[in-house]
């Protein structure tokens, strides 16, 4: 009992790979846990509420392109990979995500998986998102995060 109660204690502080899930719908990411948001959802959009991530596009490719650089890992493919998530009313990110993937004409479009969890692992490092405000109540809203890659490497980041 002693050790599974410290089995316990360990283990948020664990780091863990995103559970993928393929639907017909789309694709998941992250669908083992659910928060209960303090506020209801009235399925706003991040531009209705200032949503926006305050670091600048720039920024966040060059940091996105740094941390796969840091993976040590080759990565191919060129299009877009977009993170569609819900923002809480306290301001974090809730646990369900779903992935987009297109190719540079916008068909539809897999890269590997490594990238996309390579992607996926930077965007969880993104902690600061503002809360958003409707008629001076704090709402969740919908948010997107699209990193543009060509051949293998984070080229733009679209909020």
């Amino acid at each position: 009992m002693k050790y599974f109660s410290l089995l316990l204690l360990l283990l948020p502080g664990l780091p863990a790979r995103a559970q993928r899930l393929v639907l017909p719908s789309g694709e998941y990411m992250d669908t083992t846990s659910a928060r209960q948001p303090p506020c209801p959802t009235y399925g706003v959009r991040y531009y209705s509420v200032q949503g926006k991530y305050p670091r600048s596009s720039s920024t966040l490719a060059t940091e996105a392109q740094a941390f796969l650089r840091q993976q040590k890992q080759a990565y191919a493919g060129s299009g877009y990979v977009t993170f569609r998530f819900v923002i809480d009313c306290a301001g974090h990110r809730q646990p369900r995500v779903q992935v987009l993937q297109t190719d540079a004409q916008y068909h539809d479009y897999h890269f590997n998986s490594a990238l996309v969890e390579a992607l996926y692992a930077y965007f969880q490092t993104l902690t600061e998102w503002r809360v958003g405000r409707l008629q001076d109540k704090a709402v969740n809203y919908i948010a997107y995060l699209t990193f543009k890659i060509k051949d293998g490497n984070v080229v733009a980041v679209v909020p």
